[in-house]
């Protein structure tokens, strides 16, 4: 099927009723869009067929990542961008669902199919529960959006769930979303939601460094997604500057290690995309051995050619670039 551009106002046309709520919701306040339910107009206006897009057969999916060059694909499920419920059991029900089914679909390809599992980190009880299951299921990181609802994920009651991860050698993947209802229903169009869907990610990466999450666990390892690494060279050096500020008076909660020096030296990276144009800057930024990038496959922006773009950029040296292909995914998800 031929790729037709992003879907019409009608093309989402297929929904999910989760606990009295519709997802996604293209229209009013708050709004999201995905590519499922696969029924939609919108999941077969890609250029991806079904099979790929839902895994069934995993073999589609394969097949997909034979033709783009990709070694070993990390799955990231779209559905948990917004809070589907405020009943933190049911949440956390349906997300050991998701990781129960992905597991077991990657299990055909589990060299080159692995899970970011997403984490209800709105209860640390049942977040820890479900951290040491998916653990033994084999997936490559725990998957969070930037805050815990309404909550910075720095704050004290979260502290045990990166005291968890951080035994159990897991990976944080930080994935952009909007789990801050209060935010989010300020957007009154997809246009909006898309444009700042971003911003969540700036309080996740202040909770791990400005919040001291990275004081407290310096063993962590965490990575940011599909936000692009453009807006680093803005907000890096205004955390420095009032670090600055607030460490020289010793005023409380004012994180230990200036937040550049976390960037550079400490376990966090960065999914850059291919076309991004401050990306010889980001890198001059924080080093070159804190960037990644990702396929996107199966997404509505189709990203897919980001390896490509990468490959071809000639602003940037051919080390940085393997280092950004090969060598920092691997070391991030410690394949």
């Amino acid at each position: 099927m031929q790729h037709t551009g992003l879907p019409g106002p009608y093309a989402q046309d297929a929904y999910w009723l989760i606990d009295g709520q519709m997802f996604p919701r293209p229209y009013g306040y708050g709004p999201l869009i995905y590519g499922t339910p696969v029924s939609s107009k919108f999941a077969k206006s890609k250029k991806f067929s079904i099979e790929s897009q839902t895994m069934v057969p995993p073999s589609a999916r394969i097949a997909d990542m034979d033709k783009l060059g990709i070694d070993i694909q990390v799955l990231f499920p779209t559905i948990f961008l917004d809070m589907l419920s405020l009943d933190m059991q049911f949440e956390a029900a349906l997300m050991e669902s998701y990781n129960t089914w992905a597991a077991e679909t990657c299990a055909a390809y589990p060299d080159r199919l692995k899970i970011a599992a997403p984490i209800p980190v709105r209860s640390p009880e049942l977040a820890i529960k479900e951290l040491r299951r998916v653990k033994k299921l084999g997936a490559a990181a725990m998957l969070v959006n930037g805050s815990a609802g309404e909550q910075f994920l720095h704050e004290p009651q979260f502290d045990s769930i990166w005291t968890e991860a951080e035994a159990l050698d897991m990976p944080v993947a930080m994935y952009v979303g909007w789990n801050m209802p209060s935010i989010h229903k300020k957007m009154d169009t997809i246009f909006a939601s898309a444009t700042f869907v971003a911003v969540p990610m700036m309080f996740g990466l202040f909770s791990m460094i400005g919040g001291g999450i990275l004081d407290r666990h310096p063993k962590l390892r965490v990575g940011f997604f599909e936000a692009g690494a453009d807006w680093l060279p803005y907000l890096v050096p205004r955390m420095e500057r009032y670090w600055e500020v607030y460490s020289s008076k010793s005023w409380p909660g004012t994180p230990k290690r200036n937040p550049a020096d976390w960037l550079a030296n400490g376990n966090i990276y960065f999914a850059c995309e291919g076309d991004e144009r401050y990306l010889p800057d980001v890198a001059e930024l924080l080093g070159e051995d804190h960037l990644m990038t990702s396929a996107d496959l199966p997404h509505e922006e189709a990203l897919e050619n980001s390896i490509a773009e990468i490959e071809e950029r000639p602003d940037i040296s051919d080390t940085l670039k393997r280092k950004i292909l090969e060598e920092k995914p691997r070391r991030f998800f410690g394949f």
